[in-house]
């Protein structure tokens, strides 16, 4: 009885490891095998029948009946009229087609050399793998000069096939270990091999779990395919027609230049007196201090020299003229 009991707990607390382990990232490397459990046995892997009674089984051989899997991924950027309610279209397209989209924002950009703003939006949908190519083709009809107006666009693919493959055969591994222990731990008595056996179990079923979503994320990725689009206006590619002249205008320009170039000016100013002045004002004050000792020093030397030779050469007095006798 205290051993049902004993194994009816330590299920239920594989169970529950097993919940929690989800949210664990343990890599298939730190896996140990449990084949120093006392009874184990690994489950050979079933072999595929070939001509003359002979059996190979490789990956490639697994990988060539298995179909590939792809992960395909796209950008585009287009000129639109109105980014905003192209954006509003791009999401209702995406959901007729059973997709969804993952984000979407949109932002002004100012051309500074006209000091006009422009609307531009960004939006990434998925989509089934197998319309890609027809959603690309409703994307560029969108564009307000159709072809011309694509500005720039990439498909790529990456190939997981072997991962995929790999996983799968990991997995189905990882399954047969633990249905093995699963019947060794009701077959065992001992109360130190059955928490081993537990553990190994554990173990076990974390990596299961990782494998499984691993799987599932490729399978998932490989289904729906990913669209990156960049909604530019129309109006900001256009170049600049001549028209009458406005005095006005020209005027209200030449002052938004000029209030744009002091407030660069100020801008500099400030950045200049926070980032460069704390380390220029005691420099300067150094080089100051130390001309002043420099001029002081060599002052000091041409007085000495002066008095030198002061000394070393005789004084001539000049005799006095005679003062010429009054006449009487």
């Amino acid at each position: 009885m205290k051993k049902k009991l004993l194994l009816v707990t330590l299920i239920f607390m594989l169970l529950l490891s097993a919940c929690a382990s989800q949210s664990k990232n343990s890599a298939y490397d730190d896996y140990e095998s449990p084949t120093s459990m006392p009874g184990y046995a690994p489950i050979p892997a079933e072999p595929e029948a070939v001509a003359g009674g002979e059996s190979e089984y490789t990956t490639s051989n697994q990988e060539a009946q298995t179909d590939r899997v792809v992960l395909k991924s796209a950008e585009i950027s287009i000129s639109v009229a109105q980014p905003n309610e192209t954006m509003k279209e791009i999401s209702a397209l995406t959901n007729s087609l059973g997709g969804f989209v993952v984000n979407s924002y949109t932002w002004k950009d100012t051309d500074y050399s006209t000091g006009r703003s422009y609307d531009k939006a960004y939006i990434l949908i998925r989509v089934p793998a197998e319309k890609l190519d027809s959603t690309m083709d409703q994307i560029r009809a969108m564009s307000a000069n159709g072809l011309d107006g694509v500005i720039f666009e990439r498909q790529v693919g990456e190939d997981v096939t072997s991962d995929f493959v790999d996983s799968s055969s990991r997995l189905r591994n990882l399954q047969a270990a633990e249905a093995q222990l699963m019947e060794l731990m009701q077959d065992t008595s001992d109360l130190s091999s059955t928490m081993d056996v537990f553990r190994e179990l554990t173990n076990i079923r974390e990596q299961i779990e990782v494998l499984q979503g691993h799987i599932n994320y490729l399978k998932e990725s490989a289904a729906l395919s990913s669209i990156a689009i960049t909604l530019v206006a129309e109006a900001s590619l256009q170049p600049i027609e001549i028209g009458g002249w406005k005095p006005k205008g020209v005027v209200r320009e030449s002052v938004e230049k000029l209030v744009r170039s002091f407030q660069n000016l100020v801008d500099f100013l400030i950045r200049f007196g926070i980032v460069c002045l704390p380390f220029l004002i005691p420099l300067g004050v150094g080089i100051y201090f130390l001309v002043k000792a420099l001029k002081k020093r060599s002052a000091n030397r041409t007085t000495k020299r002066v008095n030198k030779e002061a000394a070393a050469s005789p004084v001539v007095t000049e005799p006095k003229p005679e003062e010429p006798e009054e006449k009487k």
